[in-house]
């Protein structure tokens, strides 16, 4: 093989060897803070306080960062976790967050079977109709689909175009779950206490549940991922090393490799 085939063949393992990095889920506890959890170890760290008792958190398109409180809608700085207050919703018990990906912000509340749209600009909610449930917690979007973790713990599809089609799924056969949200996968994730897990977008199951618990975040008041509205990934904060150190290391052994054929071919 040639010297500029091995350097292919090289690259080629490097680029398969290289693992991919985890889905990391933003979580807010009931003491405020707002952390993230490494849905592929469990691993948790908190970020800071956000100095108020958030019911949901989500990201738009852009990679902006908003919490929703019982009675108003908040800007969150995702690397600090301070907030600033936007202004008041008006959904009764104000309990679920989501954007979509064209940038339109949908709230739900504990206290209402009906699906607000909320101003980012005001935090003023405004009714887009009943739906026919009450919020547990959550509302996702797993592609053009569009879930609800309902008050009485089931998976619920929000059809959007016709809201009275609006219908249960299953139940998450686990109790307590205030977030919902979709990992860049198309993995849609709940939490629960101090867990995340898996749910099945067919049934509503719950599986594959992983404990964050003992790591400084609480029990969850719901749940983000920074790509779930659209955004484009987030930088990686973690160094991979190992692939460059191969590279060069690889580099530095073909080069030898190519003195010695010259050397051979002097002789």
């Amino acid at each position: 093989m040639s010297i500029s085939g091995k350097l292919a063949a090289l690259l080629l393992a490097i680029g398969v060897a290289t693992p991919a990095l985890p889905a990391i889920m933003y979580v807010h506890d009931e003491g405020g803070n707002l952390g993230t959890v490494d849905t592929a170890t469990g691993a948790a760290s908190v970020i800071g306080n956000m100095g108020v008792q958030m019911t949901d958190i989500a990201f738009d398109p852009t990679g902006n960062l908003y919490g929703l409180g019982f009675g108003s809608l908040y800007s969150i700085d995702k690397t600090t976790g301070a907030s600033s207050l936007i202004g008041a919703h008006g959904i009764s018990v104000g309990n679920a967050l989501v954007f979509g990906s064209d940038g339109a912000l949908y709230g739900a509340g504990g206290g209402s079977d009906q699906l607000y749209s909320l101003n980012v600009s005001t935090g003023a909610g405004t009714s887009l109709g009943t739906i026919g449930f009450y919020s547990g917690g959550d509302l996702a979007f797993v592609g053009s689909d569009f879930y609800l973790a309902s008050g009485s713990g089931d998976l619920v599809k929000i059809d959007l175009a016709n809201l009275s089609n609006t219908t249960a799924i299953g139940s998450f056969g686990v109790s307590g779950v205030y977030g919902l949200a979709t990992a860049p996968d198309g993995t849609l994730y709940g939490v629960a206490g101090t867990s995340i897990f898996e749910v099945d977008t067919l049934t509503g199951l719950a599986s594959n549940a992983m404990s964050f618990g003992g790591q400084g975040l609480g029990i969850a008041y719901g749940q983000s991922f920074y790509t779930e509205a659209g955004a484009p990934p987030e930088p990686s904060p973690i160094p991979v090393p190992a692939a460059g150190f191969l590279l060069m290391g690889g580099m530095a052994m073909l080069g030898v490799a190519k003195r010695r054929s010259r050397a051979v071919s002097r002789k």
